[in-house]
């Protein structure tokens, strides 16, 4: 009896009803990354991203062409195809350099899953679901280990030492400089071609919008990522604001917003050991776009002054 090759179909269909399966069993405030590897003719670093948001919905970004390699962004045609799958177009608010879908609860998983299948085979090149990897975790608002997705696909870089994960206390961390070091090397990385200069306090300024972001690496032990933003300046402190705050705190996934010298913030702290470019870049789109949203609400609401007077040019 002889055997036949399997449809790439079937491998495809399989894989979009793992795909659906694992976005259904996201938890709060974690994201999962499926990218391709190994696919030559393929556009390179391309990928499909996925945030849960809860109560803030269920998010989904395809590759811009600001992360891809030069001419591999995708076509007319390809972009047309994205277009009528449904992803917003980079440059749209709120999305920015990626294209970019949202849905609110109950998220449909199988359309989401279905979408994401055809994007990375029609528009990103993929052959088989074979030449993809996977990478996921969980935000700061995150507590505990994020569950494997059972993609049936590779994570994209080897698992860390038990010891290193589970047994900290027996591999001892990298000192703080050296830590720091490979977090600044990471960011200028992430931060490649871009105009950015450190201001007088060293940290580097990033325009979102009407807002604008700071990042910083603090030493420590951990080291850690700081992450900013002055969202409305010469507001007074009162009853009301601090429950709108509160109300922000209790929804958002990571970060946190409060008032001090008649400013209100937002921040956010991640560890900077082992941090990659496309961790910081991940961090930077998260807290960046919160801000550019969050500003002109708390304006809208309470006053003040926000940094810029233009329309919204987010990150990513």
């Amino acid at each position: 009896m002889t055997g036949t090759a399997a449809d790439p179909g079937d491998e495809w269909a399989a894989f979009e009803m793992r795909l659906a399966k694992a976005l259904g069993a996201m938890e709060h405030a974690t994201y999962l990354v499926v990218s391709l590897a190994g696919e030559p003719r393929a556009t390179a670093s391309a990928y499909v991203q996925f945030a849960q948001g809860g109560l803030l919905g269920f998010r989904a970004e395809a590759a811009g062409n600001q992360w891809l390699g030069p001419g591999q962004g995708p076509s007319e045609a390809q972009q047309e195809m994205l277009t009528e799958l449904g992803w917003q177009r980079p440059g749209s608010a709120p999305q920015g350099r990626n294209w970019v879908r949202e849905w609110e609860e109950p998220v449909p998983f199988p359309e989401v899953a279905a979408i994401a299948v055809q994007t990375l085979r029609e528009v990103y090149g993929a052959k088989s679901p074979d030449r993809l990897v996977y990478r996921s975790g969980g935000f700061p608002a995150h507590e505990g280990p994020v569950p494997d997705p059972e993609l049936g696909i590779p994570h994209d870089r080897p698992s860390a030492p038990a010891a290193a994960v589970v047994g900290a206390r027996t591999h001892p961390a990298p000192e703080p400089d050296e830590a720091v070091a490979s977090l600044e090397a990471a960011l200028s990385e992430f931060v490649s071609g871009a105009d950015i200069v450190p201001d007088r306090d060293g940290d580097l300024p990033i325009r979102v919008g009407s807002a604008i972001m700071f990042v910083r690496p603090v030493s420590g032990r951990p080291p850690l990522l700081q992450l900013f933003s002055p969202l409305v300046s010469d507001v007074d402190m009162t009853p009301t604001l601090l429950d709108t705050l509160n109300d922000i705190n209790r929804n958002i996934l990571f970060g946190r917003v409060f008032w001090a010298e008649r400013e209100v913030v937002v921040s956010m702290e991640i560890t900077a050991v082992g941090i990659s470019a496309k961790q910081i870049a991940f961090a930077c789109v998260q807290l960046g776009n919160l801000a550019d949203h969050l500003d002109d609400v708390l304006r809208g609401r309470f006053g003040g002054r926000t940094m810029f007077e233009v329309p919204k040019t987010l990150v990513n």
